[in-house]
């Protein structure tokens, strides 16, 4: 019999997985939840595993290397930064991940924190709890028509946010020099360097993946070189931002107000975190991706997929894909 692990199921507390039970248990393959916190627990219960799922745990080679079964891996999400790609390439190890399972809700989750800032929903909801009735509080209000929207990074989530922004009358530019021209005109999007779009842009949204040349990508050298005022955006993974630049930024006022669903060194527990003395941010404890609908597309693409290995099949969603000749 096939066997599948879900490594550290703990991971997505309110899951019951009952997904991947069922569809697997369909097609004859073991299906087994495990609660992993250290290398030997995943030793100890993925051993003999054919594949395996991963949310949050970090693998690399040599951890691939006590689990010698082991002939693919399926990330629980879009990112796939906590798996090390090359070393899965040199063992053989197909990476997947689910590309499109949450596209819908993170863009509307970016789209919900830009006309936040826009509008200062949350900054005046503070003071006006607090006994302040000032609709002129804190920094300028603009139409979304008259601003500047850009996206660094131009995929899926990011074209679907451009079609959000877009209906608003809000002209978006988006820097991606992986995605083809013809791609932005479809979007009706105008394809520009990132400087220029750091230049150019009233709301800078992150979309990238976090790989070594996008960590830090926005930090005191980038915010300086977009506009006063600008806000910032990012939905994608917390380190692409420097928060030490971007808090200093918000209190200099170059950095006009900032949203975060994602934020470096989080979860953030200390309720003293310099962070919290920016009023001019909104936070979101990383739940961009979350809704009923999106929780269920994931765990049934995760079990569909591992039915598609186990069964010989080569599915669509292979990260390494061209780095394995596939």
């Amino acid at each position: 019999m096939k066997k599948f692990v879900m490594l550290d199921s703990h991971t997505l507390p309110d899951a019951d997985f009952h997904q991947e039970k069922e569809l697997l248990a369909e097609h004859n393959i073991e299906c087994v939840l495990a609660k992993c916190k250290t290398e030997e627990e995943v030793i100890a219960c993925a051993q003999d595993a054919d594949c395996i799922g991963d949310n949050y745990f970090r693998i690399d080679g040599a951890l691939l290397d006590k689990l010698p079964n082991c002939k693919a891996i399926i990330r629980y999400g879009i990112g796939y930064d906590v798996v090390d790609v090359d070393a899965c390439t040199q063992r053989g190890v197909w990476l997947c991940n689910l590309p499109e399972y949450c596209v819908t809700d993170v863009a509307t989750h970016t789209m919900a924190m830009m006309l936040d800032l826009v509008r200062k929903t949350t900054l005046f909801d503070r003071h006006t709890r607090a006994g302040d009735w000032d609709v002129g509080y804190g920094y300028e209000v603009h139409r979304l028509e008259a601003l500047t929207l850009g996206l660094v990074g131009f995929g899926n989530i990011a074209r679907l946010f451009s079609k959000y922004a877009k209906v608003f009358g809000t002209r978006v530019v988006a820097s991606d020099p992986f995605v083809a021209q013809e791609i932005f005109q479809e979007y009706g999007v105008e394809k520009i360097s990132l400087e220029e779009l750091f230049a150019k842009a009233d709301i800078v949204s992150v979309h990238v993946p976090i790989i070594p040349s996008t960590h830090h990508l926005i930090c005191r050298e980038t915010i300086a070189g977009m506009k006063d005022g600008v806000m910032i955006l990012n939905t994608s993974r917390g380190p692409i931002v420097d928060i030490k630049a971007l808090i200093e930024g918000l209190h200099s006022g170059k950095v006009c107000a900032a949203g975060l669903d994602v934020v470096e060194g989080e979860p953030i527990s200390d309720p003293h975190h310099p962070l919290w003395a920016c009023e001019n941010l909104v936070v979101t404890p990383h739940t961009a991706y979350n809704s009923v609908e999106a929780s269920d597309a994931q765990h049934t693409q995760v079990a569909e997929t591992a039915v598609a290995i186990l069964s010989g099949q080569t599915p669509r969603n292979i990260v390494n894909r061209k780095q394995l000749g596939l």
